[in-house]
């Protein structure tokens, strides 16, 4: 699950797209479709971090995993226990470190 979360963070990362909107539809806590997603800033089995059209995104959950990934629309599937939504959760622009380390 390492190594797909990786490649899942570096495709996204490399074409960047901008979005006006988003779709967020989430099925019984167990399946979460995003559009709208710009950037993945990181995933893995208890979070994923994302852009979804200028927003950042955190999704909290356990056994996370990213089932389907479209650069060219800007959609992302997650499936596992999602337990949390939050948007505008962290900074981007600061980093992630830079907060822990302040």
């Amino acid at each position: 699950m390492e190594i797909m979360n990786k490649e899942v963070v570096s495709k996204l990362s490399d074409e960047e797209k901008v979005f006006k909107e988003s779709e967020i539809n989430l099925k019984n806590r167990k399946l979460l479709t995003i559009t709208g997603v710009e950037k993945v800033y990181e995933a893995n089995g208890s979070k994923v971090q994302l852009r979804v059209a200028g927003s950042n995104l955190l999704i909290l959950g356990d056994n996370l995993s990213v089932d389907k990934l479209s650069v060219q629309d800007g959609t992302i599937v997650i499936s596992g226990d999602i337990c949390d939504l939050k948007f505008n959760a962290y900074n981007s622009k600061n980093g992630f470190l830079k907060k822990i380390f302040k």
